[in-house]
């Protein structure tokens, strides 16, 4: 029989539980730095795009406010067209009508009233001495160039009473007439370019 004398110390087994979970560890902090390393470049890949996606939005609503204010612009440039050229066509002189009113009249005939609206209507109510007078105005009008449509609506009397009732004169009575016409603007502007 042989015997086996080994004079050398026994070698003790190496803890390999010790090396495995400190490799384990190793493996587990390297993941996660990887992981965390990725997710890190994915986040700011992200906020690349983003930011990217933002200047491409506020580069279009730059554009679209520019070209919003250009319309607008050109809104307002017809706006102010229309108002001009309505405001060519639209206003009549009525200095210019009164006078041509004034022209008319007989000699003791004076305006009491005058109104004009936007469609070319006036009335005006005058004063005169006799009621001939108020025929007579009605045809002058009737002739001018510059009446379209001329009516004689109503003529009334008016008595001045004297303020002294000893003495008893008899007073003229007044006669007030109220007229309508439109007003022949093409007429009247012809005039006026003269």
């Amino acid at each position: 029989m042989l015997i086996d004398v080994n004079l050398l110390p026994k070698k003790e087994p190496k803890n390999i539980v010790l090396l495995v979970s400190v490799l384990l560890l190793f493996v587990m902090v390297l993941a996660g730095g990887v992981f965390f390393y990725f997710s890190v470049q994915q986040a700011n890949e992200q906020v690349e795009s983003l930011t990217e996606q933002l200047k491409q939005l506020r580069a279009l609503e730059a554009a679209e406010q520019q070209k919003q204010q250009s319309v607008q612009s050109q809104n307002e440039v017809q706006e102010l067209k229309k108002t001009v050229e309505w405001a060519q066509q639209y206003p009549l002189k009525t200095v210019r009508l009164l006078r041509e009113l004034t022209k008319q009249l007989p000699e003791r005939g004076f305006f009491m009233n005058f109104s004009y609206t936007e469609d070319g209507t006036v009335k005006i109510t005058v004063q005169f001495d006799t009621s001939e007078d108020a025929a007579y105005y009605l045809k002058r009008l009737e002739e001018s160039p510059f009446i379209a449509d001329v009516q004689l609506k109503s003529v009334t009397t008016t008595g001045e009473q004297n303020e002294n009732k000893t003495e008893e004169r008899d007073v003229l009575p007044r006669y007030l007439a109220q007229y309508e016409l439109h007003v022949n603007k093409n007429a009247l502007n012809e005039k006026k370019e003269q």
